[in-house]
């Protein structure tokens, strides 16, 4: 991972306390890690470096991991909606805010994060990644 893109993101071991996020469809679901680690895929639906990357993101095996996506930085619902149609996206999408892009000090998009059982950062970056490129992460976090 290059030091300048991902500086500014929360460092290895800082920890992130759950939050309940409303979802797209109306739903709410808990922002957090559960008994496997999670990777957490922070977009904006106007990114067109999100609409490259996502399909990437969806096609990981979550055996090993979960993998959450929270939409910040939309003008309305219905420019999430056409995005989730457009990529063909079948996980929950969570409504992301203002504070949690501060919690998450999310500057550019998209944003990931991969954090342990016990809601610690394991990981952080942000811009495009290839399939490839996630599951390195993956294993690499998987090792601590």
């Amino acid at each position: 991972m290059y030091a300048w893109q991902s500086r500014g993101l929360l460092d290895r071991g800082s920890h992130f306390s759950p939050q309940v996020l409303p979802t797209l469809n109306g739903d709410s679901l808990l922002l957090s890690a559960k008994d496997k680690p999670l990777l957490i895929y922070f977009f904006a639906p106007w990114c067109p470096v999100c609409g490259l990357s996502i399909s990437n993101v969806i096609g990981l095996d979550n055996s090993e991991f979960d993998i959450q996506l929270v939409a910040l930085d939309y003008a309305n619902l219905e420019e999430i909606k056409v995005f989730v149609d457009d990529h063909q996206i079948d996980l929950p999408v969570m409504l992301g805010h203002e504070s949690l892009k501060r919690v998450f000090s999310v500057q550019g998009y998209p944003t990931y994060y991969i954090l342990d059982k016990d809601n610690n950062v394991l990981m952080s970056d942000m811009g495009y990644s290839s399939t490839l490129g996630l599951k390195l992460r993956q294993g690499l976090a998987s090792g601590f």
